[in-house]
């Protein structure tokens, strides 16, 4: 298996999720506070690891470790870059 292919295709994927929640965080969660910063926090949470779950079916890896872990990998830098940026905000 090509992983670069892979890991460009996931990195797309990881791409839309941050669109996404960067729009949800502007309509939703902006001017809610720290209650509704902490919800955020948990919908990155959440929303990586739906992308995770639903590439990982797309591509068949579940029975392929190296690639679940680079797919795994990936969603953790991302969402971390996300909490990071989004926790420093009150």
């Amino acid at each position: 298996m090509d992983y670069t292919v892979l890991e460009n295709d996931f990195n797309c994927a990881c791409d839309e999720v941050i669109v996404n929640l960067t729009e949800q965080y502007k309509l939703n969660y902006q001017s809610g506070g720290p209650g509704k910063l902490e919800a955020f926090l948990e919908l990155i949470r959440q929303e990586f690891e739906k992308v995770v779950a639903a590439f990982v079916s797309k591509n068949d890896l579940e029975k392929d470790l190296q690639g679940m872990s680079l797919i795994q990998n990936i969603a953790k830098k991302y969402a971390k870059s996300c909490l990071d940026k989004y926790s420093k905000i009150v």
